[in-house]
């Protein structure tokens, strides 16, 4: 499990990602980039903004 501190600067990375243009993908690979752990990326992305059926479609195309 990610401490909070650790989530609140990756998020926030995320975010500048994100207002600087990058996409869902970009976001995802920042994540895996820090090792995030795959099970707390979802609630990650929709406190992004990111809703949960974009996230399956994107997920799914990618398999």
């Amino acid at each position: 499990m990610t401490s909070e501190f650790v989530r609140n600067i990756h998020l926030a990375t995320a975010q500048q990602l994100r207002d600087q243009g990058a996409d869902l993908y970009g976001i995802l690979e920042h994540f895996e980039s820090v090792f995030m752990p795959q099970d707390e990326v979802p609630e990650l992305l929709d406190q992004l903004g990111y809703p949960q059926q974009d996230l399956k479609q994107f997920l799914h195309g990618q398999l």
